[in-house]
């Protein structure tokens, strides 16, 4: 069984129960608090779960308000906002209310292990743990720190993260780099930890048609601090110092664009970099395939499955030692997120020689073969097997 606060229509996966929390049972109705009140409703219904703090932010997020009616209140309508322009406020309540409503459901389902990834569900986690008598694996994707840059994490979810290590019967974490720092920050058990590095769909990327001619450098990732575009930005100034005829395209969007076009500006380049913003999943091997090289400068990266897909593109990679990712790989260069020139530098050399680049994307593509996610869930089914 697979919780989400909201399952996507007609989705559907052979062996696998989706439960969207958003609708339990044979009827909810949601209306607009202008619009008339209809029941029966024979559940409080769990809204949709946007944070705009820190990495969660979001400034295109509109208002909408709904009221609806409980069955513990039957005749009463409650007003909630659902989305707010500033739903930071309310980011705690709501995750409560999510994980309150996975136990609920949960605790009539029959189940050997529980498996929660990251802050958001561990809590229900632990208490089904308590109440079913069954074990809990934790994954540990990335912590607040990773997600703010250690720039004003919040406490109160670090403290969640610290239970969910503490309670967790196994711990699994994506990299050496995070597995230290859980030992580190959050005094985790050793023993309790297992690493299992991410995976690809290597199908989906080993097709993408490379582009020769004009010269590309991407940065592909949410605009926020971690990432640290604006590394790149100083980097890519470097470069066309030395060469002049290259672009760099930044893929991705975050509450850090405006900061960074504003950058581009001040460095005199923005004639040389482009925005794209968000773009469909299904063109980004295209975005990849089409660039010289892929540069993630990220000042902290748990791992890094968009290093993987580059790999899988052909597309030579230039990483942050930072990275998880960049402990696994060996067909890459690897650098200081914070040393631009020497950022730089990697840059040039595969513009100004072909071979380099060539040699790097062909020996990038053997070796991410490695990397699909059998091998994941197959290790995953082993760590499972320690309850058997």
């Amino acid at each position: 069984m697979f919780f989400m606060p909201k399952k996507p229509p007609k989705m559907y996966l052979e062996g696998v129960e989706l439960i969207g929390v958003d609708y339990v049972g044979k009827m909810r109705r949601i209306v607009h608090r202008r619009g008339p009140v209809v029941g029966p409703y024979p559940e409080h219904v769990v809204g949709p779960y946007i944070s705009q703090i820190g990495p969660y932010y979001n400034p295109n997020t509109r208002v909408l308000e709904y009221r609806i009616a409980s069955s513990e209140h039957p005749d009463t309508v409650e007003v909630e906002d659902l989305v707010k322009e500033n739903y930071g406020w309310d980011l705690f309540n709501e995750v409560m209310r999510y994980n309150q409503k996975c136990v609920k459901i949960a605790r009539k389902e029959s189940f050997d292990v529980i498996h929660c990834h990251d802050w958001i569900t561990v809590q229900a986690g632990i208490e089904l743990k308590k109440a079913k008598k069954r074990p809990l694996v934790f994954t540990v994707h990335s912590t607040e720190y990773d997600r703010t840059a250690s720039i004003y994490p919040m406490d109160w979810i670090i403290d969640v993260e610290k239970r969910g290590i503490d309670e967790a019967d196994v711990i699994i974490t994506v990299s050496n780099y995070m597995k230290q720092q859980l030992i580190d920050r959050y005094n985790a058990d050793e023993k309790k930890i297992v690493v299992i590095y991410n995976g690809i769909d290597l199908e989906k990327y080993a097709n993408a048609e490379k582009m020769i001619g004009k010269k590309n450098i991407l940065f592909l990732g949410r605009l926020t601090n971690q990432k640290g575009a604006y590394f790149f930005l100083h980097a890519a100034k470097i470069v066309l110092e030395k060469e002049k005829d290259v672009s760099f395209i930044i893929v991705g969007k975050g509450d850090q664009m405006p900061e960074l076009i504003n950058l581009a500006i001040e460095l005199g380049i923005h004639d040389k970099v482009r925005f794209t913003g968000y773009i469909p999943e299904e063109q980004i091997p295209l975005a990849y395939a089409h660039c010289n090289a892929y540069v993630m400068p990220s000042i902290t990266e748990p791992f890094g499955i968009t290093a993987l897909e580059a790999m899988a593109t052909g597309t030579p990679l230039i990483v942050s030692k930072n990275a998880g990712v960049s402990e696994t790989v060996k067909h890459c260069f690897k650098v200081d997120f914070w040393d631009t020139y020497e950022m730089a530098n990697k840059i040039v050399s595969i513009l100004r020689y072909p071979v380099l680049e060539k040699v790097m994307g062909e020996n990038s593509k053997k070796e991410v073969v490695s990397f699909g996610w059998d091998k994941v869930a197959e290790q995953t089914l082993s760590t499972y097997g320690r309850f058997a």
